[in-house]
């Protein structure tokens, strides 16, 4: 008996597996990277290149094989990758993330927690034994590094698996404080599921740092195990307070390897926080550094542009709407000095 659609929807996660997923486009035009299982009824996602001369598709990884290799579980996951698929409503395994250099010469990736790069012309994948559990890892645009998040720490490692710490809180903060991960209200509300940038050169990154102090504690229960105790949660619930949520530009050659954190040469973003206390998005090409912030109602938009050797902001785009405004995918980035794409959906004077 052939599946009613009820069952094919759900048998095919909405019919989204076998599908085409998370394309990189390569600057000539001439390749494509994409994640995509092997079929609809395969959950698992595989990484390809598709040459578009040729119109031919090459799988790159086989992530059963490398989780295989590890002896790991692919569904132990760490808390962030949990959250984030559940923040983009992912139901798909394997390769559900990944990035490449600027060339698209590798690509990294993270499976259960250990960190993978792969060449992408030959498909040679190596595990690097970086300190984990991984999470977001993000190449330089040179591909020499990666950086990634461990935790509530940055850390950024060469292709040996030679990795250090970047930056994270200090002995001072609470362990509220996070780095380089978006917060609740950017990854649900805003699309922003990133925390931090390489910079074009790749010599430094622009990282988040949140502090989920102000938020209020909930306290939430499983329903399907009535002896297990509430999960206390930090939720900003409409109305209640927000996270802290601030940028700095951190050098990633500061400071000898064994260091630490980079206090030396960190730069903190400026803007008025008061004002503008979301941070929507960012950008950092050839064109500058870019921060696209909003107001608590949502009803102004400022996109600003920083110095990243002293912090210092200018406003080079602004907006407001009655009611609220709406942030279309894509915008935010710059085509030309000052020159940002941005979308709008109510008349201009």
């Amino acid at each position: 008996m052939a599946d009613s659609f009820p069952r094919q929807y759900a048998r095919t996660q909405r019919l989204t597996l076998g599908e085409p997923r998370d394309l990189t486009v390569s600057d000539d035009g001439r390749r494509i990277v994409f994640a995509r299982s092997r079929d609809g009824a395969d959950p698992v996602n595989h990484l390809w290149v598709a040459d578009v001369d040729t119109g031919e598709e090459r799988l790159v990884v086989d992530p059963a094989a490398l989780i295989a290799e590890l002896a790991v579980d692919d569904a132990d996951l760490p808390a962030e990758e949990r959250a984030r698929r559940e923040r983009m409503r992912e139901g798909a395994g394997g390769i559900t993330g990944y990035a490449t250099d600027r060339d698209m010469v590798r690509a990294t990736f993270a499976l259960a927690g250990y960190l993978f790069v792969v060449e992408l012309a030959s498909g040679a994948v190596r595990h690097l034994d970086a300190p984990g559990p991984v999470f977001d890892p993000h190449l330089s645009p040179d591909g020499q590094r990666i950086a990634y998040v461990r935790g509530r720490e940055l850390w950024v490692t060469d292709l040996s698996g030679d990795a250090r710490l970047l930056v994270g809180p200090t002995d001072a903060d609470p362990d509220t404080v996070g780095w380089g991960s978006a917060d609740f209200i950017a990854a649900e509300e805003m699309g922003r599921f990133r925390g931090f940038w390489w910079n074009p050169d790749s010599t430094h990154i622009a990282a988040c740092r949140v502090d989920d102090a102000p938020v209020q504690v909930w306290h939430i229960s499983d329903p399907a195990d009535p002896s297990a105790a509430p999960r206390a949660i930090r939720y900003p619930a409409a109305g209640t307070p927000n996270p802290d949520v601030s940028l700095h530009v951190c050098p990633v050659d500061a400071g000898p390897v064994d260091a630490g954190p980079v206090d030396a040469g960190r730069i903190e973003v400026d803007w008025d926080h008061r004002a503008f206390e979301y941070l929507a998005k960012v950008s950092w090409t050839e064109h500058g550094l870019a921060a696209t912030v909003m107001s608590r109602r949502q009803r102004d938009l400022r996109v600003v542009v920083a110095d990243p050797a002293t912090g210092r902001t200018r406003t080079v785009f602004e907006d407001h709407d009655d009611a609220w405004i709406e942030l279309a995918p894509g915008t935010g980035s710059f085509v030309a000095p000052d020159t940002p794409v941005m979308c709008a959906d109510h008349e201009r004077p």
